[in-house]
């Protein structure tokens, strides 16, 4: 693999990416600055914009860059499934049962290796969109993409609408008799083939060997350093840096060094950093992980597997997603087009509809571009096949593909929806974690309503009806104090931006469509009457 070095005239697609114009029209996308803790304190807009635009701009700054590893961190998710077995009570409801916990890993890179990630994250979402400009599968892939809606409507799509299109196909055809595939990839970011990632990051750009600067940037993806979250707190925790504001002044922010005994009460604490980048690098560089060697040869002589993959959660991460998975997109189009089928892929998702008679030749025909062509697997348990036809009285029936048999007690499910008999519901695993943060929401202010320092018995009940009921799911601009306002209060450009009602109502209207109903706001009905069950049951627990 070969990099050429950073000129001016390195990027034949690119080079009008470099002029100050281009760059002041995309600083506003991908110049943010984060509080989130880290190594090294965070960078602020007021003092760090120049210098950080002027820095991670520079080819040459980014080649001799020296990146901080990734902070490592797990997120689990308990998972409620029903057996495949399960039937419907007269609610429609199956059964669930604990299927333990999914975890995810999550890379956050630091405060300044984040802003040119997302620079170049910037470059590279130019590129590839400019790269399918003129291909006819174009639309395919529509995860981490801004993709306008109709012209009736403003903004862009989201799940919802992505959701909405290929339930809207099969509802256009139901006449015929269709399959739907909907297929998963294991450990998607996890097994990405480096070659290949290299071989299409160069394709989107347009050139014959990678620019040096990106070639750097490709180097720590690939060969990525990261610090477990746990190990880093334990060992900064009697000196991590906070925020505070100075003695006498609610104006002016300063740091300081803290002592924190446990991890989950680094944000009330305000914990900015777990250290300055030279005290990490001077006094724990023991708890750099990283999966070496790094040369395939003497990889194979010591009998590990070559190395694959790229860290979930860098800002460029899901465009080089997409960028990987553009020769299985052009493949599958060209298959569906040929067919009259449907094909869209969202990140690791995708799915396919088209007639029955084709069903085992898309089924294998992404098997074998997945597996020979991508180097990816499938995953078998999120790998399904359902089969849609109208009956005789003319309504459109169907249900999952079991040993050749269709069983009508699971139906499709793609994105966060459900599709059944023609009509569209939000997945009730959606409403089990919204209910579970409910409730825990709720045991959190018990907890801190029964603590001395705490005046009143109170459950801090605004915040409470903000997320989990109607009262805080508009999207509306904020207001805060200000003694020099005639009103007391002065406005913002910050918005609150609604809750999971909000997504149920957009939901419901973009699915009016399909259901020709309010279907999906009718699931929510029950929340008001749960919350404050919930309300209820947490002031009796205060008072004991």
């Amino acid at each position: 693999m070969r990099k050429q070095e950073a000129t001016s005239g390195m990027y034949p697609l690119i080079g009008m990416l470099r002029p100050a114009l281009i760059f002041f029209i995309m600083q506003a996308d991908w110049l943010k600055f984060k509080k989130y803790p880290h190594i090294g304190k965070p960078l602020t807009n007021s003092k760090d914009r120049v210098w950080v635009e002027n820095y991670v701009t520079n080819p040459h700054n980014i080649i001799r860059h020296k990146f901080v590893p990734l902070l490592h961190r797990v997120l689990t998710q308990r998972k409620f499934r029903p057996n495949e077995s399960s039937v419907k009570n007269l609610s429609g409801k199956r059964k669930r049962f604990d299927k333990g916990r999914k975890e995810r890993h999550i890379f956050y890179p630091s405060h300044l290796d984040s802003i040119i990630f997302s620079y170049y994250n910037s470059i590279l979402t130019q590129a590839y969109e400019k790269y399918l400009s003129d291909k006819d599968y174009a639309s395919v892939a529509v995860a981490y993409r801004k993709i306008p809606k109709n012209d009736m409507d403003e903004g862009n799509k989201c799940n919802i609408e992505f959701a909405a299109d290929a339930f809207q196909f099969i509802i256009n055809n139901k006449q015929r008799k269709l399959s739907v595939i909907v297929a998963d990839v294991t450990s998607f970011f996890d097994n990405l083939n480096h070659r290949l990632l290299h071989t299409q990051w160069k394709k989107v750009l347009n050139v014959e060997d990678l620019p040096a600067d990106h070639y750097t940037i490709y180097k720590n993806l690939v060969d990525y350093k990261y610090v477990n979250e746990n190990e880093l707190f334990k060992r900064f925790r009697h000196k991590l840096i906070v925020e505070r504001y100075k003695p006498n002044d609610t104006s002016s922010i300063e740091l300081k060094r803290k002592s924190v005994n446990k991890i989950y009460h680094m944000r009330q604490e305000k914990v900015v950093a777990y250290c300055y980048a030279d005290e990490f690098f001077r006094e724990a560089t023991d708890l750099i992980r990283v999966d070496k060697p790094f040369n395939k040869t003497i990889r194979e002589k010591q009998g590990k597997q070559n190395k694959k993959g790229i860290p979930q959660g860098t800002p460029i991460s899901a465009t080089l997603a997409n960028i990987y998975m553009l020769d299985f997109d052009a493949k599958v189009y060209k298959e569906t087009s040929n067919r009259n089928a449907y094909y869209q892929r969202y990140s690791d998702d995708l799915i396919i509809v088209c007639d029955q008679k084709d069903e085992i030749f898309f089924y294998d025909l992404i098997r074998e571009e997945i597996e020979k062509k991508a180097y990816l697997d499938i995953q078998e348990s999120k790998t399904h096949i359902y089969r849609y036809e109208l009956d005789l009285n003319n309504t459109l029936i169907g249900g999952i593909v079991k040993g050749g048999i269709v069983q009508t007690n699971k139906q499709l499910e793609y994105l966060g929806f459900v599709f059944d008999r023609g009509k569209v519901r939000v997945k009730s695993s959606g409403f089990s974690k919204f209910y579970r943060k409910m409730k825990r929401s709720f045991r959190r202010g018990i907890h801190f309503a029964k603590k001395a320092h705490i005046p009143s018995n109170s459950l801090f009940e605004g915040r409470l009806y903000k997320r989990f009921t109607h009262v805080g799911a508009k999207r509306r601009l904020k207001w805060i104090a200000d003694s020099t306002s005639p009103t007391g209060y002065k406005r913002t450009t910050i918005y609150d931006w609604g809750n999971f009602i909000s997504y149920l109502n957009k939901a419901n209207s973009v699915m009016f469509k399909i259901n020709k109903d309010n279907n999906i706001a009718k699931q929510y009905r029950k929340v008001w009457n749960k919350f404050h069950i919930l309300k209820k049951q947490a002031y009796k627990e205060i008072k004991k």
